[in-house]
């Protein structure tokens, strides 16, 4: 395909149309006056050759930019040059080395074929009128910078000078053989072709000698200073192995060697280096002996060896623990599922007897802020007797943060884990590597792969530190990852981790934790006695549902924190007063205020009564469960459904499934079927600006159009949740812990779940399961029954009994018929 060019082509008019084969170049661009070597390999190239050989003719040589060597699709520029063959060799294989000249500028103006070769036809330049009168300057300034170049420039040869200047007379020839002998750019000498206007090509000719020249000045001043480096060096070695000779006859001591001594002796000294170590470490240690404590390279060698011998190599802590005794530990100092603790377990129970080597995949725990990963961490540390750390991977975009960056780099060192294990003192320390989420945000793959380096058990055990450059076993090291959701761990790292999800804590729990762990701390660290301070369950049940919102205990913490502040300051006061006596601080729901001032949250209550069209589900967020009221309407319409609510695309496709079974179930309603399609539905989700989506809100969705629809108002003292199929079945759904634990804090004590979730209501308080009456739903239709009010039976009653009767009576047929074939047939028998 041809290229048009951009520029406007004068081409003149021709009576005959003249038609050329086509020899697309990839390497060079051919100018008139100009001859080129290629080597054509192209069994279509090949064939123009000989063809062209063989007729004595001409064809047309232009540059082609691109890479698909297929003639069908290649593009080739419009503007190309007339040229014959001058010389033909043979070349490797079964390619031909053919010298080819150029005669005059050519115009392709449309392809005629492409097999065997390609044949297209040409127009031609019109000659210009005359010379342009500024042209001499121009040509003297060519001259001029063409021998610059070739005099800085050696691998120009010098009789380019001599070529130009003989063609002086000529501007186009001149300017074509300049283009051609130097090495622009191949778009650039193409430019240079496609000019027809001499003062145009002229202007482009001196724009790309000029920036030659810059090149070929920088390159010298480059080479220049390269020498006078080399040469400074040499004399600066030569001088010092003098001074070395001079004070060797002197007598003098060598600080040099004698560090050098004193490091070789601390390393053989160290029976826990291994021996590829060793042996660079002594290499490096006899290079320092041979070089000037004045040098930046005695600094850079001596450092390096000091963080060889710095680091842990083979200090590991013996694997002795007691696995009763770290389950009593892990119970005291962390609180939460007993799953979680017996997962952990296990893994211990696996590295215990291996030695200290975990051969599974990296533990990573996913929760929300401040549902206790950190906590849980250092309580394996100090379960196990080991140092425990807390690294952030947040912020890293460059594999130098991990793996440290080469000796050569100015101000180079050891990568974040290395330097975390120096700190630590051994090799097998508890690291928490925490904002996976948050790490890499670039997405570059060689970082992650980097940090997969460290904690994959496949690789570590041969970590190679950039700036070390000796590997390093982190295979005793026990890694532990932190992410706030599954979502967000990156696509690389997911086969290398064991997930363990915390899906936060209810009410109850952070009471307990709060007790437990949380409230002494702050004590301790606001110096307040626990006979000071006064607080109740049911005010910190305050403090979680008015001035938190959250799955975890950060916020929570803060606030008894600031209750703390509050009574240090008013503690401090009475301290420098006169009058000292010992206060005692009680927080009430009362004086709450007066302390972390209004609430900040208002929980959300069901309605005093029922109503027609409104239901209670429940959902699960971010920050725990919640109530989620979902509203119907019905109004005069064509049949359609409306949804509002910032409602994600799972929501939207459960509510028309959940709308096209109501439907199919007008008659078991008592609804006339007519009414779906005079009428539209409008379903509302409130708290319209926080986005939701997900399918267990499918059977209160069903509840509130069937209610909606037959006019029957809702119950309000039951919550509900649970995912609904087109038939009608009622599938299982997550966080029935949080979800039911909402319900139980809004007061209320009827709760519908699927049939499939009754195994997960063991995770709940003993408090919630007791109070809490269940109701389990295989199909949507047992919902009807128990939250529809003034429900009077109606077909789907009916349909009910009738199909028990018939079962029974099926069931008697069947024994009666049984009987009578077996008497007739022992009557055979007799």
């Amino acid at each position: 395909m041809i290229m048009k060019s951009e520029k406007e082509l004068p081409v003149m008019a021709a009576d005959k149309v003249d038609r050329y084969p086509v020899l697309p170049l990839k390497t060079g661009i051919l100018f008139p006056g100009s001859m080129l070597t290629l080597q054509i390999g192209l069994p279509s190239n090949v064939e123009l050759v000989k063809k062209c050989l063989a007729d004595k003719s001409d064809f047309i040589a232009a540059w082609s930019p691109s890479d698909d060597d297929s003639d069908e699709k290649q593009l080739i520029s419009q503007v190309g040059v007339l040229a014959k063959i001058r010389d033909k060799r043979k070349g490797p294989g079964d390619s031909l080395l053919v010298t080819i000249e150029g005669l005059k500028r050519a115009v392709l103006q449309k392809t005629i074929s492409t097999k065997p070769y390609i044949t297209a036809t040409a127009g031609w330049f019109a000659q210009p009128s005359a010379v342009p009168g500024n042209m001499k300057e121009r040509i003297d300034r060519v001259i001029s910078i063409v021998a610059e170049i070739t005099g800085i420039d050696p691998t120009y040869a010098s009789e380019i000078t001599r070529i130009v200047k003989m063609n002086s007379a000529q501007p186009a020839l001149l300017a074509d053989t300049v283009a051609a002998q130097f090495r622009f750019s191949l778009a650039g000498k193409q430019e240079i072709l496609e000019a027809f206007d001499l003062d145009q090509r002229f202007d482009l000719l001196l724009e790309y000698l000029n920036a030659e020249l810059n090149r070929a000045a920088t390159w010298k001043k480059i080479d220049a200073n390269a020498r006078q480096a080399l040469e400074r060096d040499q004399q600066r070695h030569f001088l010092r192995q003098q001074l070395h000779e001079i004070r060797k006859q002197l007598g003098e001591d060598f600080t040099e060697e004698k560090e050098s001594v004193y490091l070789k002796g601390l390393i053989k000294a160290n029976h826990n280096l291994p021996p590829e170590v060793v042996s660079r470490a002594i290499i490096e240690a006899d290079r320092l002996s041979q070089l000037s404590t004045a040098s930046a390279e005695y600094g850079v060698t001596k450092n390096y060896l000091e963080w060889i011998l710095s680091l842990p190599w083979g200090k590991c802590t013996p694997e002795e623990y007691d696995i009763a005794q770290v389950e009593k530990v892990l119970s005291d100092e962390y609180y939460g599922p007993t799953s979680i603790k017996e997962q952990i377990l296990q893994r211990l129970s696996v590295r215990k007897l291996l030695g200290g080597v975990a051969e599974g995949p990296t533990l990573c725990i996913v929760g929300a802020h401040g549902t206790g990963k950190a906590a849980l961490a250092r309580a394996i540390a100090y379960a196990l007797g080991k140092e425990f750390i807390r690294i952030s991977a947040g912020g890293i975009a460059e594999v130098s943060e991990v793996k440290g960056a080469p000796r050569t780099f100015l101000g180079a060192m050891p990568g974040k884990i290395i330097r975390t294990l120096r700190d630590a003192g051994s090799c097998d320390p508890v690291i928490l590597i925490e904002d996976i989420d948050y790490f890499n945000i670039d997405n570059d793959s060689s970082v992650n792969t980097a940090l997969l380096e460290v904690i994959d058990v496949r690789r570590n055990s041969r970590f190679l530190d950039n700036y070390l450059g000796v590997p390093f076993d982190l295979s005793k090291v026990f890694f532990i990852c932190s992410v706030r959701s599954y979502e967000e761990i990156p696509e690389q790292f997911l086969d290398r981790l064991e997930i363990i999800e915390f899906p936060g804590y209810i009410e109850k729990e952070k009471i307990v934790i709060a007790k437990r762990y949380v409230i002494p701390s702050l004590l301790k660290k606001h110096k307040i006695q626990r006979s000071e301070l006064k607080l109740t369950d049911k005010v910190l049940a305050r403090i979680i549902n008015h001035y938190t919102m959250e799955s975890g205990l950060s916020s929570f913490a803060q606030q008894i924190e600031k209750i703390c502040r509050k009574i240090a300051w008013q503690k401090a006061e009475q301290q420098n007063s006169s009058k000292k006596q010992k206060a005692v601080w009680r927080i009430s729901e009362t004086n709450l205020s007066t302390y972390l001032g209004q609430q900040l949250f208002i929980p959300e209550k069901p309605d005093n009564q029922p109503e027609i069209g409104t239901a209670v589900g429940l959902a699960w967020t971010g920050s725990g469960g919640d109530l989620m009221f979902i509203e119907g309407l019905k109004m005069k319409g064509e049949g359609g459904i409306l949804t509002t609510g910032s409602l994600g695309e799972v929501m939207k496709e459960s509510i028309q499934a959940a709308h096209s079974y109501v439907r199919s179930k007008a008659d078991m309603l008592g609804i006339d079927f007519g009414d779906f399609n005079e009428f539209d539905i409008h379903i509302h989700f409130p708290s319209g600006s926080i986005p939701k989506d997900g399918p267990s809100a499918g059977v209160t969705v069903c509840l509130v159009i069937a209610s909606c629809m037959a006019e029957r108002p809702i119950r309000n003292d039951i919550a509900m949740t649970g995912e609904v199929t087109l038939r009608g079945r009622v599938l299982p759904v997550g966080g029935i812990k949080e979800k039911v634990s909402a319900a139980y804090r809004a007061g209320i004590f009827n709760v519908a779940i699927p049939k499939e979730n009754k195994k997960d209501l063991k995770e709940l308080p003993k408090e919630i399961l007791r109070k809490t009456k269940f109701t389990f739903i295989d199909r949507v239709d047992e919902l009807f029954e128990t939250c529809l009010m003034d429900f009077t039976p109606s077909a789907f009653t009916l349909e009910k009994v009738f199909a028990k009767e018939i079962a029974k009576a099926r069931k008697k047929k069947t024994a009666g018929k049984g009987k009578r074939t077996k008497a007739a047939s022992s009557g055979k028998k007799k």
